[in-house]
């Protein structure tokens, strides 16, 4: 029969096996499995041991509980309500860097992918148990279901926005209309800007609108800030302007 102390260094070595990381903290044993956790006694778990004296049994039946309790909280994607957004590369790193799935869009711009759970999105993690390919595939599909239409902001300037205030309105800037609507008004080479979620500036390549574009991105109220620069677009090659 092994002593408490021993149990204990023995367990947390056969967790680490199963589970990305195993410790006790205090009188319990701690599982961690971004971003979830769980935490048992250690007292239970040498209590079930010592009833049944087998060192095996005790552990295969905690693994299970384990398990069981972190699948409670596993993140279940509805590939009907996911969608890629755009944000800047910098979003999500640092200290509580959760490991956000994202993909090179251009620049200094990454993909990432969510799910539209009501008042908030929910980002789709490295660590989330999804099909990766089918969900951006869905992602995209949404996005392209969704409409909104390039207006201009003045009937002086050819100069563009998205008429209806969208969540979105950053990330249609890659949906499939939105695309043909800017090659239609303004052409293969443009200038444009994503300040915020809500905000896709647009406009053919010129030198008066960078600088029209530039202050319209220094009033923008959105909190959900994505780029403070002008891009632009070359027959299909993004890149920022200098």
């Amino acid at each position: 029969m092994l002593t408490i102390a021993d149990f204990s260094r023995k367990i947390i070595f056969d967790l680490n096996k199963t589970f990305p990381i195993a410790r006790v903290q205090g009188k319990y044993v701690i599982v961690e499995s971004n971003p979830n956790s769980v935490s048992i006694p250690v007292s239970s778990i040498y209590k079930e041991y010592q009833e049944t004296k087998d060192y095996g049994k005790t552990l295969a039946s905690y693994i299970k509980i384990i398990n069981d309790i972190l699948s409670q909280y596993k993140f279940k994607i509805d590939y009907n309500n996911v969608f890629p957004l755009l944000k800047s590369r910098d979003f999500g790193k640092g200290e509580k860097d959760l490991g956000f799935y994202r993909e090179h869009a251009f620049a200094d711009v990454d993909i990432f992918y969510a799910s539209d759970i009501g008042e908030v999105f929910r980002f789709i993690l490295f660590s989330d148990d999804v099909d990766f390919e089918k969900m951006k595939k869905a992602a995209w599909k949404n996005l392209n279901k969704l409409s909104n239409i390039l207006v201009r902001l003045d009937d002086a300037l050819n100069l563009y926005c998205l008429r209806y205030t969208t969540d979105f309105n950053a990330s249609f800037l890659l949906s499939d209309s939105i695309q043909k609507q800017i090659l239609k008004k303004v052409g293969r080479d443009y200038i444009f800007a994503i300040p915020s979620s809500t905000t896709l500036i647009v406009a053919r390549y010129c030198l008066e609108y960078i600088k029209i574009i530039e202050s319209l991105i220094m009033i923008d109220k959105d909190p959900n800030r994505i780029s403070g620069k002008v891009y632009r677009c070359k027959n299909g090659i993004f890149d920022i302007v200098d």
